[in-house]
């Protein structure tokens, strides 16, 4: 009974606290005078209590507008939203920042902070890649806005690792059309991935997938289509040998290419 009372004045004591905690806040918030909050809002953010500094900054970003104060709180905004994982408002409010103070100090690092909150947000390979292709406009945009910055390589870096998801992307759509025997579609996609990659590492597996697409393709057209697409088989299993001459999976592209010979003759004698 005394351990249970023990516990049930701790719990009281701590939600008085709470509320008292609560109510000191709302009433900061009220405070007329610009610069008390304003001092309150930034230590709440040095105590990493972003989501009160954030309350407080939104507060005087009207109060402030024209002030010498109205860059800097800007600047918090944004890395409120950053530190409390809401990236998506963190890209837009760095962003924001960025265009509306183009020639402050702190522009260079809020364009690289919107970039940065894009590649937070961007998922596994095999869902929707829009926030993906969006960190590496904002990286792209950041080395070219400022090409001596210490930051280029960290940027490059960064949009190395989202293009390899893209492809991994595209790669994953391509197998996919190919397992479902939509196989124009699935050669369409891994000629797109040579196009968009030209310096991928999956280059010696794509070609063979467009030569395999092109044989299941010709082998299921009707018999008038097969000849003209056979000899598309023969054209992409010389392309094969011209660039992987010693691959592994040379047997089997030898194997498309034989037989797409022998149906070619077969059906013009017949």
């Amino acid at each position: 009974m005394l351990l249970r009372n023990l516990i049930l004045l701790g719990v009281i004591t701590l939600l008085s606290f709470s509320c008292k905690r609560g109510a000191n806040f709302e009433k900061r918030r009220l405070e007329p005078d610009v610069q008390k909050r304003l001092e309150w809002a930034y230590q709440y953010y040095e105590q990493a209590e972003y989501q009160k500094a954030q309350y407080l900054f939104e507060d005087l970003m009207g109060t402030v507008r024209g002030s010498a104060d109205q860059e800097k709180i800007y600047y918090y905004f944004a890395y409120t939203h950053y530190f409390m994982r809401n990236y998506n408002f963190a890209a837009y409010y760095f962003k924001q920042f960025y265009n509306t103070f183009p020639n402050s100090e702190l522009a260079e690092e809020a364009l690289f902070m919107s970039a940065e909150s894009y590649f937070k947000l961007s998922p596994n390979y095999r869902l929707t890649q829009e926030d993906t292709e969006k960190a590496i406009e904002g990286y792209q945009l950041f080395v070219n806005s400022y090409p001596n910055s210490e930051r280029i390589s960290i940027g490059n870096e960064k949009i190395d690792k989202l293009r390899v998801k893209l492809e991994e992307k595209e790669l994953e759509n391509a197998k996919g059309y190919f397992r479902r025997r939509n196989y124009m579609a699935a050669k369409h996609c891994f000629n797109n991935l040579l196009a968009d990659f030209p310096d991928t590492n999956n280059a010696e597996f794509v070609r063979f997938m467009i030569l395999k697409s092109t044989f299941w393709y010709a082998q299921e057209s009707i018999l008038s289509k097969q000849v003209e697409r056979y000899q598309e088989v023969i054209k992409d299993f010389e392309v094969f040998k011209r660039k992987h001459s010693k691959s592994v999976l040379m047997k089997d592209a030898q194997n498309f290419y034989e037989i797409s010979k022998q149906r070619i003759k077969k059906i013009r004698n017949e």
